[in-house]
Formats: C-alpha cells, sequence, structure tokens
C-alpha cells in the first residue's frame, strides 16, 4: 500500500460524516452559478445577418458539403422575445427534399437567413 493510499484510509478510518448539512452550501453555490450562467444565456442578443437568396444559400451549401467544411446558419426563426436563436454550427451531412442535414439536424432551406462557411 502507498503512502497516499495509507493518508486516504487513515483519513476515512477518522472521519465524521454530518449527513447532509455539508452539501447544503454546494448546492446553493452550485444552483446559484447555474442561474447565473442561464441569465447570462438569455442576455446574448444576436444580430441579424445579411439575408440571403436561396441561389446564393444553395451555392454555400454545396461547396460547404463537397469540401466538408464547418457552416455557421442562421435562421430567420425568432423566439417569443424577437430575438434571434443562436447559429446552428456544424457539417452538412446531406439533405431530403426541402431539407438539409446539419449534424443530424434537419433544416428547411426556407428558414435560413444567412449561411456562413469556416474553412479552418
Amino acid at each position: 500500500m502507498s503512502k497516499f493510499d495509507k493518508i486516504v484510509l487513515n483519513f476515512f478510518k477518522n472521519y465524521q460524516d454530518r449527513g447532509m448539512e455539508k452539501w447544503a452550501g454546494f448546492y446553493l453555490s452550485d444552483h446559484t452559478m447555474k442561474i447565473n450562467k442561464d441569465k447570462s444565456k438569455r442576455a446574448v442578443v444576436y444580430q441579424e445577418k445579411k439575408m440571403m437568396t436561396e441561389k446564393e444559400i444553395s451555392a454555400m451549401l454545396l461547396a460547404a458539403f463537397s469540401n466538408h467544411y464547418l457552416v455557421h446558419i442562421q435562421l430567420k426563426e425568432v423566439d417569443g422575445n424577437d430575438n434571434l436563436h443562436p447559429d446552428i454550427v456544424g457539417f452538412v451531412e446531406g439533405y431530403q427534399e426541402d431539407k438539409i442535414i446539419i449534424t443530424r439536424r434537419m433544416v428547411k432551406l426556407d428558414d435560413i437567413n444567412n449561411i456562413k462557411i469556416d474553412k479552418k
């Protein structure tokens, strides 16, 4: 048995568990941290990008698909407060009728406002 293992074993021999009392502080700090993260996410406002034509979008999607480029897609859809959603980021994996598949997510071609290719 290593020196570290002996120290750990000795610690737990003499350790007195205080029950749920010790976890209350962790729960509160973790909970408030989660609430603060949620608030900061809601505070972000996404700017509307230049609206692209269907022809421009199709050309960009084809280039991204054939070269396996990462894409950033802004949808026209807004939430209940008229705020835009964050961009969908992923790879174009294929298409189905009037929809494209971006990293296992179906997106209607008509719903796309703007697309940016990341050629890294």
